[in-house]
C-alpha cells in the first residue's frame, strides 16, 4: 500500500527534524551546547563501501571492501547574547548571565579540542611549564557531547534517530559580510565521526535499534 492512497502512511519531510549537539557542559562562562533552534540545515549520515577489482581476460569482477562513514555538514545561525543562569552553579561572563554566542561557543570547543594560540604555546615552552597543548580526539568528542539527528512526524513524535558516535568538528566556516544582503550570518560545521547508530520507530513512541545489530 503506497502513501498516496493510504492516509496513515506519511513520507518523511525535510523540515521536520531536530539536530541536537549537547555539548560537554560549560567552560569559562561559555555554554558548549549548540541549541536546536539555531540549526538551519543538517545532513544525515551517509557511507560508502570501498571495492577491490579483479580482472580476468575481458571481464571485471568487484568485491566489497571497507565501509567508511562520510562527514556531516551542519548549518547554524550565528546567534549572540547571553542566557540567564544561576550564577551559584555556573561560570559567568556577565552578572547573572552565561555567554551564549555561537561563534564564542565554537572557539571554546576548539580550545577544548586542544587548540592553543601560538602565543600561549610560546609562553608555555619558554617558561618551562610544559603545558604546550595539541589536539586530541577525546577533547573533541567530550566537548561536543552527544550529536543526534531526529526526524519528526506531524505530531512531533521522533520517527527516526541517528547518533553520531565519537563526533568532532573537522571544518568551520564562519560565513561572510555582504552589504547587499540582509540575511542572517550562517556558520557551517563539518563533523567527522566513527560511525552512526540508527534507531527506528516500530510503534508509536517505541524504538528499536537497527544498527549495530545484536
Amino acid at each position: 500500500m503506497a502513501f498516496w492512497n493510504e492516509a496513515q502512511l506519511e513520507p518523511k519531510r525535510k523540515f521536520k527534524f531536530l539536530m541536537s549537539i549537547d555539548g560537554g557542559g560549560t567552560r569559562d562562562g561559555v555554554n558548549l551546547k549548540i541549541p536546536e533552534y539555531v540549526v538551519k540545515k543538517a545532513g544525515k549520515p551517509s557511507f560508502s563501501v570501498t571495492e577491490a577489482k579483479h580482472q580476468f581476460l575481458g571481464h571485471s569482477f568487484f568485491f566489497p571492501g571497507k565501509l567508511e562513514w562520510k562527514e556531516v555538514d551542519v548549518t547554524i545561525v550565528d546567534a549572540g547574547g547571553f542566557e540567564e543562569v544561576d550564577i551559584a552553579t555556573a561560570g559567568t561572563d556577565a552578572a547573572g548571565s552565561l555567554a551564549n554566542d555561537t561563534t564564542k561557543t565554537i572557539m571554546q570547543l576548539l580550545n577544548e579540542m586542544g587548540y592553543q594560540h601560538p602565543k600561549d604555546t610560546a609562553a608555555a615552552v619558554t617558561s618551562g611549564a610544559g603545558r604546550a597543548k595539541t589536539f586530541s580526539k577525546y577533547g573533541g568528542t567530550a566537548s561536543l557531547g552527544t550529536v543526534t539527528f531526529k526526524a519528526l512526524d506531524s505530531n512531533g513524535e521522533i520517527v527516526e534517530s541517528w547518533v553520531l558516535q565519537n563526533a568532532w568538528i573537522k571544518d568551520v566556516n564562519f560565513g561572510d559580510g555582504d552589504y547587499s544582503s540582509d540575511d542572517v550570518v550562517d556558520i557551517t560545521l563539518k563533523l567527522r565521526y566513527d560511525w552512526a547508530e540508527y534507531t527506528s520507530a516500530t510503534t508509536a513512541g517505541a524504538f528499536a535499534p537497527v544498527y549495530p545489530k545484536a
